[in-house]
C-alpha cells in the first residue's frame, strides 16, 4: 500500500465578493464564474470554490491565470491549505461536500453526487 503524505498535497480556497446590483457587474460576475468552474474550480458554499493542486509551481500557474480574471472592484482572496487541513475541516452546521472526495494519493478527485439515487428517481 502506497503511503499518501496529506501534508505536501494541497488545495486552493477561492473566496470571492463581487458586486452584482448593475448589469455589467452582474456579467462581469459572470464572466468570473464560468472562468473559474473552467480552471477545475467546484462550489463549496456560494462564492467560496476549491481545487486540488499538485504543488507551488501549480500554484505559481493559477495565481498568474487568476490575476488576469480578477475583476477590478469587489473582492477576490486565494488560501492555500494542505489537504490534511482540508480534511480536518469542523462542520459546525450541514454536511461535508458529497462532491469532494479524495482517492489515493495521486490528486484524484472524483467530482459527482450519489449516483444511485439520481438512477432511483428516473425509475
Amino acid at each position: 500500500m502506497e503511503y499518501i503524505n496529506f501534508y505536501k498535497q494541497m488545495r486552493l480556497v477561492l473566496i470571492y465578493d463581487l458586486p452584482v446590483k448593475e448589469a455589467d457587474e452582474r456579467k462581469i460576475y459572470n464572466r468570473f464564474h464560468r472562468d473559474i468552474t473552467r480552471f477545475g474550480f467546484y462550489m463549496l458554499q456560494y462564492s467560496v470554490y476549491s481545487k486540488v493542486i499538485q504543488n507551488d509551481t501549480s500554484l505559481k500557474q493559477y495565481l498568474l491565470k487568476l490575476e488576469r480574471l480578477v475583476p477590478k472592484k469587489g473582492n477576490v482572496i486565494i488560501l492555500k491549505v494542505t489537504e490534511k487541513q482540508y480534511q480536518d475541516m469542523i462542520y459546525l452546521r450541514g454536511e461535508k461536500n458529497k462532491f469532494d472526495t479524495l482517492v489515493g494519493g495521486k490528486e484524484f478527485v472524483i467530482f459527482g453526487g450519489d449516483i444511485e439515487s439520481e438512477f432511483k428517481d428516473n425509475e
